[in-house]
């Protein structure tokens, strides 16, 4: 599936109070690469996700992933999300700031950094994620409510 299409599957329903405690139903990998994503702080969630494929996530509780809480960089390494390619070439963390709405933040590495909030992550307690590449190779990341 292409990003486009992936992006067209979307459908806001509606949109909740802005929260804490985001839940990811489906992830799409559009990076040219297989990955896998580890929750360290939920490691049931773990899961692969496949090169141009849309990603159901079930979760250990089977219906979706939690996005685990982290305010700070001393709770970094107990509460975030690792995408990695399977061939090294990229990786990708991610985090809900619960003390900003659980506004997501992600980071080309595995560390902690402020400086990539997810827009409108936000606004609604459910969504899905894009992971892409831009033109220049960078990542790109989106987050769609519903």
């Amino acid at each position: 599936m292409e990003y486009n299409d992936f992006c067209a599957l979307f459908t806001k329903t509606g949109i909740s109070d802005a929260m804490a405690d985001q839940k990811i139903t489906t992830i799409y990998n559009g990076t040219g690469v297989n990955a896998t994503l580890n929750s360290v702080y939920y490691p049931g969630d773990n899961c692969n996700l496949p090169n141009r494929q849309v990603t159901h996530t079930g979760g250990s509780d089977g219906d979706y992933i939690r996005v685990p809480d982290c305010s700070g960089s001393q709770w970094y390494a107990t509460h975030h999300i690792l995408l990695q390619a399977v061939d090294q070439s990229w990786t990708f963390s991610f985090w809900s700031n619960d003390q900003q709405n659980g506004l997501l933040f992600w980071n080309s590495s595995d560390a902690y950094s402020d400086y990539y909030p997810i827009a409108n992550s936000d606004s609604a307690s459910n969504g899905s994620l894009a992971i892409t590449k831009d033109p220049a190779g960078a990542l790109t990341v989106v987050w769609s409510p519903f």
